[in-house]
């Protein structure tokens, strides 16, 4: 999933003045994996636009972490920071430093964010414009893999486990992550007694743990339960999978 942020502006402006805010930077992927093996990786970001922007890319281990907080990550990413012209690419290299492999889990894939911020350029022609021009910044998921790992991506997707508990209002699923690998799920959905398929937005599960999902709108269920999910590959790949109670 990605994720956009902007800045909020608590300050009411006047009429003469006029917005700029669309984000023209589009990246060429929905999350990034780098295996401990290879090193490095890299990611293609395209300007859309017609106007050149700069786009600065950094890590964070947070996505609350604001971009004017520094960390020191076991990481460096070339260019830090590019002018990317309108209608171009430009793309940027992630690479690992000896850091790495001792500073994570080697047992279980680590979580990360890869940010870029998109920031217009000013143009000569718009210097005498009454203009606001907003810098947008887009979050991606950061997986670092490291060697080894037993089973795959997919098998952690396929082998996730349900448990289905009535509740006082509605219905609670329960999945269970066995797996050394995140699992991402864009929509999950509970098949109630009618036949319908209730969903609600999916989240992330993380290695070797639990995630819950409430259905307070699903009064009864078919037979014993039916529950269908949908997760996502290293190719941002979409696999829906359904598992019967």
């Amino acid at each position: 999933m990605i994720r956009k942020l902007t800045a909020h502006i608590a300050v009411v402006f006047c009429l003469a003045f006029s917005f700029e805010a669309m984000a023209t930077i589009q990246i060429l992927t929905t999350r990034v994996v780098l295996n401990a093996a290879e090193k490095e990786q890299s990611v293609r970001i395209n300007n859309v636009g017609t106007k050149p922007d700069l786009v600065q890319v950094w890590l964070s281990s947070s996505d609350k972490i604001s971009g004017a907080e520094k960390e020191q990550l076991p990481f460096f990413i070339n260019p830090p920071v590019a002018r990317v012209n309108g209608q171009k690419g430009k793309v940027f290299r992630i690479f690992q430093t000896a850091e790495a492999v001792n500073k994570y889990p080697k047992d279980r894939e680590t979580l990360l964010w890869l940010n870029v911020l998109d920031i217009p350029s000013e143009q000569p022609e718009d210097a005498d414009k009454n203009q606001i021009k907003m810098a947008f910044r887009t979050l991606i998921k950061f997986f670092y893999r490291p060697a080894g790992l037993k089973g795959s991506p997919i098998e952690a997707g396929d082998n996730l486990t349900w448990t289905l508990q009535k509740k006082a209002r509605g219905y609670e699923v329960t999945g269970t992550n066995r797996s050394p690998y995140y699992v991402s799920m864009s929509n999950v959905w509970l098949t109630d007694a009618q036949g319908n398929d209730v969903k609600v937005e999916g989240q992330m599960v993380a290695p070797f743990s639990t995630l819950t999902y409430r259905f307070p709108q699903v009064n009864a269920v078919q037979g014993r339960g039916v529950f269908k999910y949908n997760y996502i590959t290293d190719l941002g790949a979409y696999i829906k999978r359904t598992y019967n109670f």
